[in-house]
């Protein structure tokens, strides 16, 4: 993989998670907050662990694993929680953007919370975080679809129809 190309995952995995968070922020914050029938959890709790997730992995990139993943339980709405999941596009952009394509294969040493110790390219792991973020945000969309919700848009088509050819945007008919 070309570090343009993973450059691109990461605009589309925030991009998708943009619309993941605008969709959440229109149900009514009970069903926001609320458990979702049968699977226990509700989409304030997907969202908090998608940003968990990512911050620990960036976390390990950065040169340190987290003894505990983050908790932001204290994020009472949307509007909290996309002010963390900001501050985290920041730094990760600025990691994605200080790589040059050599940086892909060196490896690195990674520690998961389960206690199970890996070495992995970074690349690979990268390329993991936006695959794992997309199962992630299918489970947030399921449950903000099953309360009512307007299930978000987060294909990878769209973003490229919607970003257009070579980054520029384009005119996209809805």
């Amino acid at each position: 993989m070309k570090i343009t190309e993973l450059r691109d995952l990461f605009e589309y995995n925030r991009w998708a998670h943009e619309n993941t968070m605008r969709a959440a922020a229109e149900l009514d914050p009970m069903k926001y907050s609320g458990p979702s029938g049968a699977r226990g959890t509700s989409p304030k709790a997907a969202l908090q662990n998608m940003l968990a997730e990512e911050v620990a992995w960036l976390s390990r990139w950065e040169g340190h694993s987290l003894a505990e993943p983050p908790d932001y339980s204290e994020c009472a709405d949307t509007d909290a929680l996309r002010m963390r999941w900001k501050s985290l596009w920041r730094r990760q952009r600025s990691f994605v953007e200080s790589l040059n394509e050599d940086d892909l294969s060196r490896l690195i040493g990674i520690r998961m919370s389960s206690g199970i110790e890996a070495v992995q390219p970074l690349g690979d792991t990268m390329l993991h975080v936006v695959n794992n973020a997309t199962y992630l945000r299918g489970q947030a969309a399921t449950l903000i679809g099953l309360l009512g919700g307007s299930t978000p848009d987060s294909d990878y088509f769209t973003y490229c129809a919607v970003r257009g050819p070579d980054g520029a945007e384009a005119n996209v008919i809805p």
